[in-house]
């Protein structure tokens, strides 16, 4: 798709490539004026002229953006503003959407500015999906990690909110998951039921608010191992973790193991804290508060956790 799209603009830009006007010459008395409109190739560059005033700074002309220097030089190659990067092509007129440029792709958002490529750009497995919550850790066996949250637009990634500060298992990224271990689990997940100790926050997910009752089965033998359940057992389970607790007063369900395959984890959410977890994703509780808030399940939201050096197989 890249590769046509950057066909298309560059067929484009020939198109519109600026075409030399030959300056209008008129005679008063014994003097001839010469008059320069449109278009004029002298010097080894390009002009455009407006009753022999030449164009400086920007200009749209016939549907497309160039760039003049302040001497009426047609610019062409990189052009920074002093807070954004733009594109010119060989012809002169501004790039947008992807191109390809010196080996290397670029995108160009519709006002021309140069959009840096960012973590979510590299992942392949998540083209039907609009919004992105990416957790990495440097490597194995660190409880820090990074959380990054990504939408897409146009067909293109980019950043929502500032990277976010996160904990993830005690032991780090698990290598295989196992009930009762201490790390957190590798892949990517739809995103579950939001939910919390209070009323619903305003997040778009379906929402449930924790009761005093609430229990979450991490007993493998039981036929209701790694869901969502009420007190009391009534010898349905053996063991449950409590919902009930500050760490959940916000947080959602990531669908980790939703086969319910015995003994491979159980109860993974994303929540507040402000240090590892044992299994879990976490973060502040602004920051929680703020992902609720943003993820709309129209939108496909999946959440990717995995070291910074397997980031290539998503």
């Amino acid at each position: 798709m890249k590769r046509m799209i950057a066909s298309i603009c560059v067929a484009g830009s020939l198109l519109i490539a600026p075409i030399q006007s030959f300056a209008e010459v008129k005679t008063g008395g014994n003097q001839q004026i010469v008059v320069k409109d449109g278009w004029v190739f002298e010097q080894n560059n390009w002009y455009y002229y407006v009753n022999n005033v030449p164009a400086s700074g920007w200009k749209k002309i016939q549907g497309t953006w160039y760039y003049f220097e302040s001497n009426g030089v047609m610019k062409t190659d990189w052009y920074f503003d002093g807070t954004n990067w733009f594109y010119m092509n060989s012809n002169g007129g501004m790039e947008i959407d992807w191109n390809k440029i010196g080996g290397a792709w670029y995108y160009f958002e519709n006002s021309g500015v140069w959009v840096a490529s960012n973590d979510a750009d590299y992942l392949y497995t998540i083209g039907e999906n609009q919004q992105l919550i990416l957790v990495t850790a440097n490597d194995y066996g660190t409880s820090k990690a990074e959380i990054q949250t990504f939408e897409k637009r146009n067909n293109k990634w980019y950043p929502v909110y500032a990277a976010m500060q996160g904990y993830i298992g005690r032991d780090g990224f698990a290598y295989t998951m196992a009930e009762g271990g201490k790390s957190s689990p590798r892949g990517k997940y739809t995103i579950g039921t939001a939910f919390g100790r209070y009323g619903n926050p305003g997040t778009k997910l379906p929402y449930r608010q924790i009761t005093s009752n609430d229990v979450w089965v991490d007993d493998s033998n039981s036929p209701l191992y790694n869901t969502w359940q009420q007190k009391p057992a009534n010898d349905r389970w053996s063991s449950a973790e409590n919902m009930n607790i500050p760490q959940y007063d916000y947080g959602f369900v990531i669908n980790y193991n939703t086969e319910r395959i015995a003994g491979a984890g159980s109860a993974i959410f994303f929540h507040i804290s402000d240090m590892y977890t044992y299994g879990c994703t976490a973060t502040s509780r602004e920051n929680v508060l703020s992902v609720l808030r943003w993820l709309n399940p129209a939108k496909s939201p999946v959440i990717v956790q995995t070291p910074e050096s397997e980031l290539k197989y998503y």
